[in-house]
């Protein structure tokens, strides 16, 4: 006859528990692998679609990783998820006015136009409280809101050289945009750039 301790009962549980517990984390590990490679895979599609609808010389200049898009949970300590900043960049020279000590405005050549395009997760989503922030920037336009990717964009400028930024602010008393597609959308020289976007994205996932 077998005898059952509550010692032998207790190691068994104990046992049971943490097969359980290693088979829950493998199985969330595996998940979160095929998510984050399926995510990767969507937006290599969506950047050769970009790649492909872009102007004549107009190019891919940076990529970053672990973004949202500009403006999106303002003020929020945000930790859910994130995406691909994809930053394009035109050939129209943009120029920022800076102010010297007598209160004159000077404009000088210190960047070009670019459109920066934010690829995010099909889960990711602004916070249903943003239009609350009375102090949040311009908001980023929807390109794509349904299927296996969210894309939004915002044309703005890209800076040719920080460092050179950085020595001439220093030389003056304060710095303002005005030549720049984010304060002026009609300056980009891509003007259908919206419509482009969409059209080329949703082509590419329709396949």
């Amino acid at each position: 006859m077998t005898h059952f301790t509550s010692r032998g009962i207790y190691d068994n549980l104990n046992s049971v528990k943490a097969i359980a517990l290693g088979y829950l984390l493998l199985c969330m590990i595996l998940f979160t692998a095929s998510a984050v490679a399926s995510d990767t895979n969507q937006f290599d599609r969506t950047i050769n679609a970009i790649t492909n609808t872009l102007p004549p010389g107009w190019t891919i200049a940076e990529q970053k990783t672990n973004e949202i898009p500009w403006g999106h949970h303002w003020n929020e300590n945000y930790t859910g998820p994130k995406g691909l900043l994809v930053i394009v960049k035109g050939l129209r020279p943009v120029n920022a006015e800076f102010r010297d000590t007598n209160g004159t405005w000077q404009a000088i050549h210190v960047a070009t136009e670019s459109l920066h395009i934010w690829l995010m997760p099909r889960n990711y989503s602004n916070s249903p409280f943003a239009w609350m922030s009375i102090e949040r920037p311009v908001q980023p336009i929807v390109i794509v809101n349904h299927g296996p990717i969210k894309v939004y964009a915002l044309p703005t400028h890209l800076i040719l050289s920080q460092q050179q930024f950085s020595e001439i602010l220093n030389k003056f008393n304060g710095v303002r945009w005005p030549d720049s597609p984010e304060e002026n959308l009609n300056s980009l020289t891509w003007k259908d750039w919206r419509l482009e976007l969409k059209k080329a994205i949703q082509k590419e996932f329709a396949k």
